[in-house]
């Protein structure tokens, strides 16, 4: 049981909704507390079609926008049939957090609780406002409205014929509304951003520390400490020369007054042909640490905790870079291309970082360059330029981006180096991938790349910026994993996280500091093996003793070593196999018989019941029978996995075979089953 799915994993993601929904609808039932199926339905859609796609994630913020603006926009139902989805987003997430797939790195259960409380008094009135409607909703609740069934298509087409023809009474005000929100919000559909890796950080005074002693840092500061009570500016707005000279020097900018080349000295007439002292105090102006009044520089009083902290202080300068723009848009001449890639360094630089946030190894600055320069070419119709011209605004997009680099080393966000680039970054160029780069670009990387090029200048991010980075994924609702923000969690959840998200070294690092932090592994283990046993789903429950067995000094005699547990066994059996250390023959006839039931629910989890019925249809008669009654013998400890397999394989032997079919065979089979306990 998977809670992330990719967007093209539509079918998969389709049989673990209804696998999620059938099994808390049992639940709920079984505390005689009814939920709505499709309201189930809906809350896990909202989370599947997010911008990070984490069924198990919910803040009390998500469960507000569900209530009060997805089901509003996309449930085509009116206020009182719709009365109850409160409480059954409330019984979802009750049932994640049960059988912990509510992910830990979220809001507990409590916050979410009362976050659907506080939603309620407004979700009625939020659903029956038409303003609140999409396009699709409008036309389906008017339909409705008229006695039109929406799923009945001829009728639907009369509908419509009649609104065409000006037969149906709607509100077109409201409708240009809806159609106008709509646009803004780009046709309503949020783009899938690809999963992060996690990312492993020093304590957080190691990095305070860092940042204290950053250059932009400390010029900011005595940026501020200079203006003092305000300084006054020259008409154009600019900083007086004679404090310009003096900020050169105490700010170390960077920047050459009065410049000599050759024989001649170039007289520096104003402040704004300074380009470090004028990024410096632009970067002063965006971070709100001054502002001008009346024609003179004055400090924000607000900006006062901001100067104190030195990572905050750093933590802004990084993030105002885009706002900033381009180093060399700030030179008297700027080429057409400068413009362009100026134009949309708001969206190129974030993506650059986040391509570069969790690599473990640098990445070659021409992947990076390549990539920026396809950006341009997709965002503008550079298809008229002839081939030189094409080339010379590639390499100015290319020398831009480097400049914009060598700016972010400075800042203390990135390593620049020199060395032999990992041949994961030539591994993808011979791929013919539509979602790749052009073939001219990976041409050219192949030719750079190559292992006969000799060495590439790399980059990689410093933590100060990796920290900053993971930040902004957070604001935007991405997931950004953190090695040692588990250490707390429960065993199950622990060990679901890392089965899911963890790369093997992240999964290693994160499951041994969990340990350490609860006993080590003579008191902790014995826990997270009771975490796999309580799991609810075999699929979930192999994964995670799967990762588990990953980290152990010896996975071999790990797993052996479980291979008689009661309820883990099947489990063990099932990754020996794979692992190739044992074979199916090997396996005495309980053993096998359980194995068997394993590999039947891991089916029936994954793929559905239309699965398991296709694969006996494929056998005669009689041996699918024989399958069917060994399921029922097989004794296999998931009491209710076995119950919904049977049902499914019964039912298909009956519509096989009437006659041979035993009307009380499954009855006996729970009956048994109640005798050694449920497990949910």
């Amino acid at each position: 049981m998977r809670t992330y799915f990719e967007p093209d994993e539509i079918e998969t993601y389709e049989t673990a909704k209804d696998l999620l929904i059938r099994r808390c609808v049992r639940w709920a039932a079984e505390r005689r507390t009814p939920v709505d199926p499709f309201a189930l339905a809906a809350a896990l859609d909202f989370r599947h079609e997010s911008i990070d796609g984490r069924l198990g994630y919910w803040t009390a913020a998500l469960a507000e926008e569900f209530l009060l603006s997805f089901a509003p926009r996309t449930l085509s139902t009116d206020a009182r049939a719709a009365a109850g989805l409160p409480d059954s987003l409330r019984h979802l997430i009750e049932y994640l957090d049960l059988t912990a797939l509510l992910d830990p790195t979220g809001d507990p259960q409590g916050d979410l609780d009362a976050a659907i409380t506080r939603s309620v008094p407004a979700f009625a009135a939020a659903m029956a406002d038409q303003s609140n409607f999409g396009v699709a909703k409008f036309w389906v609740m008017t339909a409705i409205g008229h006695g039109v069934d929406p799923t009945d298509s001829s009728a639907m087409s009369g509908f419509f014929d009649d609104v065409d023809a000006g037969r149906i009474d709607h509100d077109d005000e409201i409708l240009a509304q809806i159609i106008a929100r709509h646009e803004r919000q780009g046709g309503g559909r949020v783009v899938r951003a690809v999963a992060q890796l996690p990312v492993s950080l020093p304590a957080r005074p190691e990095l305070d520390a860092v940042a204290e002693q950053t250059p932009i840092v400390t010029r900011l500061r005595a940026l501020i400490s200079w203006v003092g009570d305000g300084r006054v500016l020259t008409t154009t707005g600019n900083l007086r020369l004679a404090d310009a000279r003096e900020l050169v020097t105490l700010l170390d900018t960077g920047d050459t007054i009065d410049p000599k080349i050759g024989d001649r000295v170039f007289r520096t007439k104003s402040s704004a042909e300074l380009p470090g002292l004028a990024r410096l105090v632009e970067l002063a102006k965006k971070i709100r640490l001054v502002r001008v009044v009346k024609n003179r520089l004055v400090r924000v009083a607000k900006a006062s905790p901001l100067l104190r902290y030195g990572s905050a202080l750093w933590t802004a300068a990084f993030d105002a870079q885009p706002e900033l723009g381009l180093p060399s848009r700030s030179t008297p001449w700027v080429a057409e291309h400068t413009r362009m890639l100026d134009s949309v360094l708001g969206d190129v630089l974030p993506d650059v970082l986040n391509t570069v946030y969790g690599l473990p190894v640098p990445i070659p600055v021409i992947r990076l360059t390549e990539s920026v320069w396809s950006a341009c070419a997709a965002t503008y119709y550079l298809d008229d330029l002839d081939p030189a011209t094409a080339t010379r605004w590639r390499e100015g997009v290319s020398s831009n981006t480097r400049r914009l680099f060598d700016e972010l080393a400075e800042l203390g966000a990135v390593e620049l180096t020199v060395g032999h680039p990992d041949p994961m970054y030539r591994s993808d160029l011979d791929i013919d991938d539509p979602m790749s780069l052009p073939p001219d670009a990976r041409e050219r990387l192949r030719a750079a790349l190559d292992t006969v090029a000799g060495e590439v200048e790399l980059i990689a991010l410093t933590p100060l910026a990796t920290q900053a980075v993971r930040a902004r994924l957070l604001r935007e609702g991405r997931s950004a994993p953190l090695v040692g923000e588990l250490f707390d969690t429960e065993p199950a959840q622990l060990l679901g996280m890392v089965a899911e998200y963890y790369s093997e070294e992240t999964t290693h690092a994160e499951i041994t500091g969990w340990l350490a932090a609860h006993g080590g592994p003579e008191h902790g283990l014995p826990l997270l093996l009771d975490g796999i046993r309580d799991c609810p789903f075999r699929t979930r429950a192999a994964a995670m003793l799967d990762v588990l067995a990953q980290t152990m000094p010896d996975r071999s005699a790990f797993l052996h070593g479980l291979r008689a547990d009661p309820h883990l066994g099947p489990t063990v059996v099932q990754l020996l196999i794979a692992d190739n250390e044992i074979t199916p023959d090997e396996l005495d006839a309980e053993e096998g018989l359980r194995a068997m039931a394993e590999q039947f629910i891991h089916l029936m989890e994954a793929a559905g019941p239309e699965a398991v019925t296709g694969t006996l249809a494929d056998l005669p008669t009689a041996q699918a029978r024989d399958i069917v009654a060994a399921l029922r013998d097989s004794g296999h400890p998931d009491d209710t996995g076995l119950e919904e397999l049977l049902a499914v394989t019964e039912a298909h032997i009956t519509e096989r075979n009437p006659e041979r079919a035993s009307p009380t065979a499954l009855k006996r089979n729970s009956s048994s089953r109640a005798k050694r306990g449920k497990h949910r």
